[in-house]
């Protein structure tokens, strides 16, 4: 039999004026038995580390562990003070504060799941893939891998460029007399400033690198991965800027798939990067 369940998702928002925030966790309650149950971020979270300053981080720690007080202390009394009224029990939990801590809009679902699995799949799809689009770079990169392979280019590798200021790791490299490299980006962030701000950040290295002489102009293909096709408007201009700045760089910029397959472009830069040939006495 399906229950009714309200939840609401649990963010991070140092900044009002920004309005930028991450997705640190689920509260969700039972409307049969009034029952309520969450789940958070680590206190160390990468995430937030990478939307905001060092001083919003710590602030990040401390909302955590407050609301491993709360929560626990309004999922055990307020039942008890508002019954059956699971509607003011949880609005009680979600409404508007002046925080740093914000609530999405209550949203209602039926189920089947018991409330602890269905909190961990809630959380699964708002939190971890907020965790996990640092790793939508691993899975742009791995698709380029493969089709590199299939293209029987395996000299590819992992190099990492040593610097005492800014080293700098490419996951698709080959370093003959030079050093020849693919660096997948995806602009898959959740704000537009930080569309705008990975885009410098990349600009930045990379010039850094080319500017002490560790790559050749030339010698690098940035494949990138924008926002969805249906992001709002300031998703994509702000992709657009990002864009911009790499275009200051003198290294090419392709898209990293068209219809729906990694671009040929990849593979003919790949085939202008040819590893050396063993040459074996005879």
């Amino acid at each position: 039999m399906k229950n009714i369940f309200k939840y609401s998702i649990i963010r991070f928002r140092p900044f009002a004026e920004t309005e930028e925030f991450a997705n640190i966790g689920v509260v969700v309650i039972d409307g049969m038995s009034g029952k309520i149950d969450f789940q958070l971020a680590p206190k160390r979270f990468s995430r937030v580390r990478h939307f905001f300053e060092e001083r919003a981080y710590n602030a990040y720690g401390h909302a955590i562990d407050l609301l491993k007080i709360e929560l626990p202390r309004a999922g055990e009394y307020l039942p008890a003070i508002h019954g059956t009224d699971t509607r003011t029990t949880f609005w009680e939990i979600v409404r508007p504060r002046e925080s740093s801590v914000i609530f999405s809009a209550p949203r209602a679902l039926q189920s089947e799941l018991p409330l602890d699995v269905l909190v961990r799949s809630l959380f699964a799809r708002f939190v971890k893939r907020e965790i996990t689009v640092d790793n939508a770079e691993h899975v742009l990169t791995k698709k380029i891998r493969q089709a590199l392979h299939r293209s029987h280019f395996k000299h590819f590798r992992t190099v990492k460029i040593e610097d005492d200021v800014i080293p700098v790791t490419f996951p698709l490299a080959y370093k003959g007399e030079t050093l020849r490299a693919i660096k997948p980006l995806s602009f898959s962030q959740r704000s537009p400033m930080s569309v705008v701000d990975y885009g410098a950040h990349w600009r930045k290295r990379l010039s850094y690198v080319l500017d002490r002489g560790s790559v050749e102009k030339g010698n690098i293909l940035i494949a990138v991965d924008g926002p969805e096709y249906d992001a709002d408007d300031s998703m994509q201009e702000a992709y657009r800027l990002a864009i911009g700045e790499l275009e200051q760089l003198p290294f090419q910029i392709v898209p990293s798939e068209m219809n729906g397959f990694v671009n040929p472009n990849i593979i003919e830069f790949a085939a202008h990067s040819p590893p050396s040939q063993k040459r074996f006495l005879q």
